[in-house]
């Protein structure tokens, strides 16, 4: 019976992994489709090296064991600490030279996070004599929960960044009708630096394709700016030479969301293709809302400062997960329930007798 679960697991396993991957070669903004490739390659190695184990072979099962140890030993003896550090120094260095607002501060606070995570875990952790009893199922199914919690969020953590780099290798198929520029904010209704490097950017995209794309820059009036993002952004765009008729502000948006809604209202066609053109850090989450909302379209970004990017990355993977704030919900409390279930059943089974 066993050896044809594991059969079936193999095979779901391949399946699930071969869609996924299909569907994200075809879209890069399928995020999902990337961690379901992952999932399934993990079942099907782990199916076939349990097959090859019950027949006295241990290839698979090897290779894939010394593969998690590796990673495990790495992950814990190096990569975790240096993470941690960097993590920190990033995050005050960030509030050094940035503003000291709580977007800023993400870097600093995950790393102090890690700091106390191990800890934290330990002091959860049930004592090592089992015991039958309320009192331990609690903090068993408690840890338990925990340490599944942690996995899950670090798992779709490297999947979202994993997603990232690879969009960013994908080449553009089409040739875009307009290219948005998104806003990110005025300084004394001025251009500030890091969106200059998106106006950059987005010219130099529009060179690329020999001047033909509209240009459309976007965004609104905050109550701290004396314009709109968009109309400050179609005067520096002019400054530069671009020709009027070449430039459609959108002047109203007030989030990424609204930016690409509002900027494709002003297409000849809402169909027509576009490039969004973003910061590094933020251009896959833009990505994923393109898709969320049904457009043809391609995100770039323009360069960050690495210092920057931590903080930058951690707001847009909160981000991604507010998007999908209920699969993600429903995702801990399954493992809240999984881990529940499994003291229920395993605290008794692992009790000593008496």
């Amino acid at each position: 019976m066993l050896h044809w679960i594991l059969i079936l697991l193999l095979i779901s396993g391949t399946l699930i992994a071969a869609t996924g991957l299909f569907r994200f070669i075809r879209d890069g903004r399928r995020l999902a489709a990337l961690a379901a490739t992952a999932a399934g390659a993990g079942t099907a190695l782990l199916a076939a090296g349990l097959i090859e184990l019950q027949q006295g072979q241990v290839g698979v099962f090897l290779f894939v064991s010394i593969g998690l140890l590796v990673a495990l030993a790495l992950g814990n003896l190096l990569g975790y600490p240096l993470l941690t550090l960097f993590l920190l120094w990033s995050g005050v260095t960030v509030l050094r030279r940035e503003s000291r607002s709580l977007g800023n501060a993400l870097a600093l606070a995950a790393g102090l996070f890690m700091l106390v995570l191990p800890w934290t875990l330990q002091l959860l952790e049930p004592a090592e004599t089992v015991q039958d009893n309320a009192g331990y199922m609690i903090r068993y199914g408690a840890h338990t929960a925990a340490v599944m919690l942690v996995a899950y969020i670090a798992f779709s953590f490297a999947a979202f960044l994993a997603a990232s780099w690879l969009y960013r290798l994908r080449r553009t198929r089409f040739t875009p009708a307009a290219i948005i520029i998104l806003g990110s904010g005025l300084v004394n209704g001025a251009v500030p630096p890091l969106l200059k490097k998106r106006l950059e950017r987005g010219l130099q995209a529009h060179a690329e394709y020999d001047g033909a794309p509209l240009l459309i820059p976007t965004g609104g009036q905050g109550p701290d700016e004396p314009v709109a993002e968009g109309e400050a952004m179609a005067q520096y765009l002019l400054e530069q030479g671009v020709p009027a008729q070449k430039i459609r502000a959108e002047t109203e948006a007030k989030n990424t969301e609204q930016n690409l809604q509002f900027s494709r209202r002003l297409l000849s066609d809402p169909a027509d293709p576009v490039l969004v053109v973003t910061s590094s850090y933020h251009a896959y989450r833009a990505a994923l809302l393109t898709q969320r909302m049904g457009m043809q379209a391609r995100a770039i970004g323009a360069k960050t400062a690495w210092y920057f990017l931590p903080s930058a990355l951690l707001r847009e993977f909160i981000g991604v997960l507010r998007d999908n704030a209920r699969l993600h919900a429903l995702a801990a409390l399954l493992i809240i329930a999984l881990a529940a279930a499994a003291a229920t059943v395993l605290v008794p089974a692992m009790t000593p007798p008496p």
